[in-house]
């Protein structure tokens, strides 16, 4: 029996094409998961009338997990600073993973309490620095999506205390 894991993706609407194109490939790694069932729940899930702030408070509330899409517009979101943010930061956060969706200067951007967990991005002996999904091209975007799938399972397996089989 697979464990039934909610995913809370947060991301910048500016960078909606680019998440739904990541979202594409990440999805196709996660499906065939031998340990766990992936569900992941975005704003586009609400419906027309609903109460969008509710239903994204409510989404938060009930994930395992939070797949953050970081980008400069990301971090300049003062919704996702101030709603979504402070549930995946601080003593009683829920596991993240910050992935880097579009390049951001770490040195130069507040990343608004992510410099303490490690951002995910594709690295390559080839490559001069690591790459943000968007930085990547082609097969790479395939490769970014497969080395992020291995870890997130191996981080659920660290959280859940599941032993490889």
């Amino acid at each position: 029996m697979k464990k039934q894991i909610k995913c809370f993706v947060s991301y910048a609407r500016a960078n909606k094409d680019l998440a739904n194109r990541f979202m594409e490939k990440f999805r196709e790694q996660a499906a065939p998961s031998k340990h766990y069932a992936y569900s992941f729940w975005r704003d586009t899930d609400i419906m027309v009338g609903e109460k969008w702030s509710e239903e994204i408070h409510e989404a938060l509330n009930e994930c395992q997990l939070g797949l953050l899409l970081i980008s400069p517009a990301f971090l300049a979101s003062q919704y996702i600073s101030e709603h979504e943010l402070p549930m995946f930061l601080g003593s009683d956060a829920r596991p993240v993973v910050p992935i880097m969706l579009q390049a951001v200067d770490l040195e130069r951007h507040d990343l608004k309490g992510l410099q303490h967990s490690q951002i995910f991005r594709l690295d390559r002996p080839k490559f001069r620095t690591p790459k943000s999904y968007g930085e990547c091209t082609g097969l790479q975007r395939d490769q970014f999506a497969q080395d992020l799938f291995r870890q997130v399972e191996a981080r659920l397996d660290a959280l859940t205390g599941k032993q490889d089989s």
